[in-house]
């Protein structure tokens, strides 16, 4: 009986390690795993919370800098050109749209997806902390865009933009805005402050598979040249007020 008893402890240790090292394993990418949450009347789609801003390189030349977000990640990494070189300086969480695919039209929920060759552009620059949206969820027209929204040109749609999260930080990162590019209010700033520029180009890569899926050959390397990089995890850490639906 003893021998039982130990011998279910054991095997109860390994189940729960598994689990552990299961949760706390680095995701490759597209990877990422998503839960639905619920917070007051709003629910969303998250992706891994714990994931925040990191800082690669501090000094670097704006003018230099490339954007790429990846719709696998939940990533906007900022990289800089130098010499025949492109480094990884750093990367924030994001919230992409609501739907999966490349925008075909005006109120899909989609978010559009550009290439290296054929990038977006960042057009405009705007102070935003006054601009509201009502998201139809039952809490009426709220503050919605932090401080800046950088507007991009994407032909064939408008009203793109890369922007900031007030009253929906706790989206970021995963799926919920109607096609652009959420991210935390302090974010927004930091990434205005230090590397968007009007004229900054900015690749979005596929939900499918296929070659603007992403990594690219120059993100590679960057990343293996970064230090300490890693990719997402899967673990979570909700913010007040927020429950899982499952």
């Amino acid at each position: 009986m003893k021998r039982i008893r130990i011998w279910c402890a054991a095997a109860l240790l390994c189940v729960v390690s598994g689990l552990y090292a299961q949760g706390a394993h680095e995701v490759k990418p597209g990877e990422a795993t998503m839960r639905q949450v619920k917070m007051g009347k709003k629910t969303f789609s998250v992706a891994n919370q714990t994931d925040a801003r990191r800082v690669y390189r501090e000094n670097v030349k704006p003018e230099n800098c490339i954007i790429v977000i990846s719709k696998q990640e939940f990533r906007l990494y900022v990289y800089e050109k130098v010499g025949k070189d492109t480094l990884l300086v750093a990367h924030y969480p994001v919230c992409l749209s609501k739907a999966l695919g490349n925008k075909e039209r005006r109120g899909d929920m989609k978010t559009p997806e550009s290439t290296p060759r054929n990038p977006f552009k960042i057009t405009q620059i705007q102070p935003a902390s006054s601009w509201k949206h009502d998201f139809g969820d039952g809490r009426g027209n709220l503050p919605a865009y932090g401080d800046w929204f950088l507007r991009l040109q994407t032909p064939g749609h408008s009203g793109i933009g890369i922007h900031g999260s007030t009253s929906n930080e706790s989206s970021i990162p995963g799926r919920d805005s109607e096609g652009c590019i959420r991210l935390r209010d302090a974010d927004i700033k930091h990434l205005k402050e230090h590397y968007a520029r009007v004229g900054t180009p900015v690749v979005i890569t596929s939900d499918e598979k296929g070659p603007n899926r992403g990594p690219y050959g120059f993100e590679k390397k960057a990343w293996k040249e970064a230090k300490g990089f890693s990719h997402p995890t899967k673990g979570y850490t909700l913010l007040p007020g927020a429950t899982f639906v499952n």
